[in-house]
């Protein structure tokens, strides 16, 4: 496997278990949010715009830690 196959799969493939990861995380805050935290009330939106914030950044640093532990792991085959 040559470098650049190898890191355009780190790069997908970390972008694939990072939205997985992303996405359950996402759900599983929200709801804990729901049921404890606001319930059924309209959220403030200071909530709503810290949830806005916060998800795309966790999403980037998600993609770039397991980009770079594919990449680790792939770079040992060559």
């Amino acid at each position: 496997m040559n470098r650049f196959a190898a890191a355009l799969l780190a790069i997908i493939g970390g972008a694939a278990v990072a939205l997985g990861v992303l996405m359950l995380g996402t759900g599983a805050v929200a709801g804990i949010l729901w049921i404890f935290v606001f319930g059924d009330d309209p959220w403030p939106n200071w909530a709503m715009t810290t949830l806005n914030l916060i998800i795309p950044v966790v999403g980037l640093f998600f993609w770039a830690v397991f980009g770079w532990q594919l990449w680790l792991r792939l770079k040992r085959m060559f």
